[in-house]
């Protein structure tokens, strides 16, 4: 198996990252956010927490999203990881549609 080198290791989780932020801030169109789930479906994680955050987006029902937070972090506290830490994915700057569609690419 060939490991990813650092720099293709940072973009991998920059990448997985900024589509967190997409789903997590609701700023996807409904088109985008089902294609973001789908394309992450079979994506191997690198970064252990963002697969745990994206099992547990993919199994929230669609929600307003100003309840996403607060059902999240129930969601992720449900899969057993209480102290996954979800902030992050709200404070940043979200993706624009042009940059999710170059982040799935990287994947």
């Amino acid at each position: 198996m060939d490991w990813p080198t650092k720099s293709s290791r940072l973009e991998q989780i920059e990448a997985e990252r900024k589509l967190l932020t997409a789903l997590c801030q609701a700023t996807a169109d409904a088109h985008m956010h089902a294609m973001i789930l789908r394309r992450l479906k079979d994506h191997i994680f690198v970064e252990p927490d963002y697969e745990i955050i994206y099992r547990a987006m993919a199994a929230i029902p669609a929600i307003s999203s100003a309840d996403v937070r607060e059902t999240l972090a129930r969601a992720v506290t449900r899969l057993g990881f209480p102290d996954v830490d979800i902030d992050a994915l709200f404070s940043a700057a979200p993706p624009t549609p042009d940059e999710v569609a170059a982040f799935l690419d990287r994947l």
